[in-house]
């Protein structure tokens, strides 16, 4: 019997939004939630899950034309090109026209983190998208997501749409435990915290070292390259999942520019 599901929703028209921040929420040490919003949201195809935009910064000097939209960006690439960073939308109210983007606060120079410390009501972010999104297969008999801090905006997403009473096992690792925070989920969860201990491949080594169900898994890793490539080996080669059950997305690599 063919069990394969289609793992992505629908690619909605690509579009520039330049919208007005809302809120800024400082939700650890570490993280802060930017809640943009207003009418031109109103055709926001939001998809819930793995959802990302691209947002893009440019210099504050730069005169930016009047409409804004993705074909004006575009022609102006000649002269300029803003920074650009994929970010997960972390949450999508659709009524109200808001989207939430949750931001980790690095240590390292980046367009994105850089944005999100001063970041205040008032100011506009810029964005083209969103792109697919991860759809959980309805027909797992359990769930495993794992990541670092920048998965938990999608991990989040992803819990919130689970069916009630499957069981997930999730596995977060962040800098230490003043990043723990409460998730919400239908799902019954079983939730495991790493904290960094100096050490590669923690998120791969809890997953080995875990008690995991028998079953068809539906599997969604997402963090640093490395680590994932450590985390996909282990569940391929030593639990033997079929490929098709593991899904992972790279979303930075150690020693590279931060976002």
């Amino acid at each position: 019997m063919n069990t394969t599901v289609s793992r992505r929703s629908r690619r909605q028209q690509t579009k520039l939004w330049r919208v007005p921040v809302l809120r800024v929420v400082r939700l650890t040490p570490r993280m802060t939630r930017v809640t943009v919003g207003g009418e031109d949201l109103a055709d926001f195809a939001g998809a819930g899950t793995d959802q990302n935009v691209m947002l893009y910064f440019y210099p504050d000097d730069v005169e930016l034309p009047e409409p804004l939209t993705l074909e004006s960006a575009r022609g102006m690439w000649s002269q300029v090109r803003p920074l650009t960073r994929t970010y997960t939308v972390s949450r999508h109210d659709p009524a109200a026209h808001e989207i939430d983007f949750d931001f980790v606060l690095h240590e390292d120079a980046g367009p994105a983190s850089d944005w999100a410390k001063r970041a205040a009501p008032g100011d506009r972010l810029i964005f083209v998208g969103p792109s697919p999104a991860y759809q959980p297969d309805p027909t797992a008999e359990w769930h495993l997501l794992a990541g670092d801090e920048t998965a938990l905006p999608a991990i989040t997403a992803i819990l919130r749409v689970l069916r009630p009473g499957v069981p997930a096992h999730v596995f977060l690792e962040v800098e230490d435990a003043s990043e723990e925070r409460t998730l919400v989920s239908a799902a019954d969860v079983r939730l495991t915290w790493l904290h960094r201990d100096g050490t590669d491949g923690l998120l791969a080594r809890a997953v080995a070292a875990a008690d995991l169900p028998a079953g068809r898994v539906d599997a969604w890793l997402a963090g640093e390259r490395a680590s994932m490539v450590a985390l996909r080996g282990h569940l391929l080669n030593d639990r033997g999942y079929e490929r098709s059950r593991v899904r992972p997305t790279t979303y930075w690599r150690r020693g590279e520019t931060g976002n």
